[in-house]
């Protein structure tokens, strides 16, 4: 990070080498990309640092996962939004995840690496079809509501961050609204926790809504 981050003040952007991709040093890349033409995405990909004469140390998957404690990619592939809906009332209680709205059918992929503990191809509970993943460090994370799950998918099974595991759907208590990914992540198997700040991390797009 920190060569990426003195590649940039060579080129004359304000940034300080604290090795850290915060708002700064995506900013000083959306930049570099301006001046490159390129789409400012704000993502220092592999091409981009090539373009920097950098070599590249990370999957690009990964890239802007700093700051992220329990996710490396982002959950879901292509049209997407979300808003910080944690611990909003719902009937059953205080919301215990974080919705992601996306067209029916859009892909799922596995936001970590780790193992599938559980899944239900049927409709069970409020979840609908539903799949939990536990990483190596003992973390839960739970998806519901989903279309269909990815033929050959079973527990046990090991998976890769950005590996497709799943669809977005709407069954489960989700069934006649907006489809929609409902993921959960509970650090240590134990209770529940706000994950937004990491989506927002590994977030490609910056796709978040204003909504509150």
């Amino acid at each position: 990070m920190k060569a990426l981050q003195r590649a940039l003040r060579r080129r004359n952007h304000r940034i300080v080498e604290d090795g850290v991709f915060g708002r700064r040093t995506k900013s000083a890349v959306r930049r570099q990309q301006r001046r490159l033409k390129w789409r400012a995405n704000g993502v220092a990909n592999a091409r981009f640092q090539r373009k920097l004469r950098l070599r590249p140390r990370w999957r690009p998957a990964t890239e802007n996962s700093a700051g992220a404690r329990y996710l490396r990619v982002f959950p879901i592939v292509s049209d997407y939004t979300y808003w910080n809906n944690y611990g909003d009332p719902r009937a059953q209680g205080s919301h215990q995840g974080i919705d992601i709205m996306a067209p029916k059918g859009t892909l799922i992929v596995a936001p970590v690496g780790g193992t599938i503990t559980r899944l239900s191809r049927v409709e069970t509970g409020l979840g609908g079809l539903w799949i939990w993943q536990r990483d190596s460090r003992g973390n839960d994370y739970y998806y519901a509501h989903l279309h269909s799950i990815v033929k050959g998918l079973k527990p046990g099974q090991k998976v890769k961050a950005g590996q497709v595991i799943a669809t977005v759907g709407e069954t489960g208590d989700a069934r006649g609204t907006t489809p929609h990914l409902h993921m959960e992540v509970q650090p240590g198997g134990g209770a529940s926790v706000n994950f937004y700040s990491d989506l927002r991390a590994v977030d490609p797009k910056r796709k978040v809504s204003n909504r509150k």
